[in-house]
């Protein structure tokens, strides 16, 4: 019983201990946006499968920078499929001022507009320093 009672305490303290680093290690790797500083971007067109689809939503994107703040790697942390391509693409192609993590977060956010457009016109607005809307005209139907 005292064995037992022994075990079980010690099963709890590990896991007590583990939850503690864990959440540790989650406060260090977080990327503030005033240590995201912008140098150079491209701009990114809706893609046409979901604006055909009429798909919204929002990617976030982590991306690994080199000394120089050229972007090296990039990974989606969240989204949808039908974007991710062409977001990891886009953030591959910007470059920003070196920080202390050498990591990023870009944040695009698809969103359709209602308007009628034969050309199913985009258009691509960056907040600075990480925050890119692209937004799209829904196409007529002919």
């Amino acid at each position: 019983m005292k064995m037992t009672a022994r075990i079980v305490i010690s099963m709890i303290s590990v896991l007590a201990l583990s939850s503690f680093s864990s959440v540790g290690a989650q406060h260090e790797s977080t990327i503030n946006d005033n240590e995201i500083k912008l140098v150079d971007f491209e701009d990114l067109t809706y893609p046409t499968p979901a604006r055909t689809a009429h798909i919204e939503g929002v990617v976030v994107v982590r991306a690994s920078l080199n000394d120089k703040g050229k972007v090296v790697e990039v990974t989606a942390v969240s989204g949808n499929d039908v974007f991710i391509p062409e977001c990891l693409a886009n953030a591959r192609k910007w470059r920003f001022q070196p920080n202390a993590m050498k990591a990023v977060v870009i944040v695009y956010n698809f969103r359709m507009t209602y308007a009628v457009s034969k050309s199913g016109c985009s258009q691509f607005m960056l907040q600075a320093p990480n925050f890119a809307t692209i937004t799209s005209c829904v196409p007529t139907i002919q």
